[in-house]
């Protein structure tokens, strides 16, 4: 186990070292006039590859393989791994919109998702590997006997993974529609593609070894910004010691920012967004019609200055989705203005 565990950290310093130089080389190109819109392209592209890579040259005829991945992942990986499928595109995505949207309140949301990973690792892992079963449903039918138990525990993992999975395919199609312009449909397949090609070929060995090199990219996504920001305003490049320092500058200026005059024009701002809600209400079903011939003018416009596809395919997820009647344009109209 020692030497196959000193491989892999070869391996995978090898593959930061190469992640370090794709980035910079994307940087440079960058500078050098490269598109946005084909740095986009290798950045979800390229990963892309690599998983499938993973996938094909960890294909497995064997159940244990495939499942739990023999059982001989070293613990440091498994917990990268771990931490990987934590910090996934529902987390990424959601829990930072949660936090934006909410607030504070958000992290209630927060300190249950990492809960409910504890209690899993911790109520549930090991009697699962004790019993010798790979699956929940195995595991209730083995421990309770009978196929009620396990049919309970398919059921309940079905409709979980399902929720889950629909998040991630949505964070999928979002990212790729914004990096490459594709279209939502196109991106959420695109993105497919790579974990299929990855999990069903090599099941939890592949899908391991993916995901630790998720973690890699992941927490350098992570943390050089955040090691950026703290050393450029305290001084002190390691964010976690920082922290409390930047805490209490932000209370001093959450005080002083909210009698200034830049937020008193916003909070102006925001009651003319308020009051235009209200006069659509007011004028409807007039105004539901003029907003999407207004919709459909903008489109028109940004197809024919050959405008970025990203930006029209933007506007076009909006036409689609626009309140197809007056009652439902009211109910959403209110609703936003309430919200404001």
């Amino acid at each position: 186990m020692g030497s196959f565990s000193s491989r892999l950290r070869r391996y995978f310093g090898a593959y930061t070292v190469g992640l370090v130089i794709f980035v910079m080389a994307l940087a440079g190109l960058e500078n050098m006039g490269l598109s946005p819109r084909w740095i986009g392209v290798a950045f979800v592209l390229a990963p892309i590859i690599m998983y499938a890579v993973i996938g094909v040259m960890n294909r497995t005829n064997s159940v244990s393989e495939y499942y739990v991945a023999g059982r001989r992942i070293p613990a440091f990986f498994n917990g990268m791994a771990v931490s990987a499928e934590w910090i996934s595109a529902a987390s990424f995505i959601g829990l930072a919109g949660n936090l934006y949207l909410s607030g504070y309140q958000g992290l209630a949301y927060i300190v249950g998702w990492t809960g409910g990973y504890v209690l899993v690792a911790l109520l549930l892992a090991p009697y699962l590997r004790k019993f010798g079963q790979f699956t929940i449903p195995d595991f209730l039918g083995e421990r309770y006997g009978g196929n009620l138990p396990r049919l309970i525990g398919a059921v309940a993992a079905i409709l979980a993974s399902f929720i889950y999975v629909v998040a991630q395919l949505y964070g999928i199609g979002l990212i790729a529609s914004r990096l490459i312009g594709v279209q939502f449909d196109i991106g959420v397949f695109v993105g497919l593609s790579g974990i299929l090609v990855c999990s069903l070929l090599g099941g939890m060995r592949a899908v391991t070894w993916t995901q630790v090199t998720q973690y890699i990219i992941r927490i350098v996504a992570y943390m050089t910004p955040v090691v950026i920001l703290s050393f450029t305003v305290t001084g002190n490049p390691l964010p976690q010691i920082a922290y409390g320092e930047v805490l209490k500058k932000l209370s001093v200026l959450e005080d002083r920012l909210f009698d200034a005059p830049e937020e008193q024009q916003v909070r102006r701002l925001y009651r003319q967004r308020a009051d235009s809600y209200h006069e659509k209400i007011a004028n409807l079903p007039a105004s539901l019609a003029e907003d999407k011939e207004s919709l459909t003018r903008r489109i028109n416009e940004l197809r024919d200055s050959d405008a970025p596809t990203s930006e029209i395919v933007a506007l076009q997820r909006a036409r689609r989705e626009f309140p197809a009647t007056s009652e439902l344009a009211r109910e959403q109209w209110e609703l936003n203005s309430s919200s404001i």
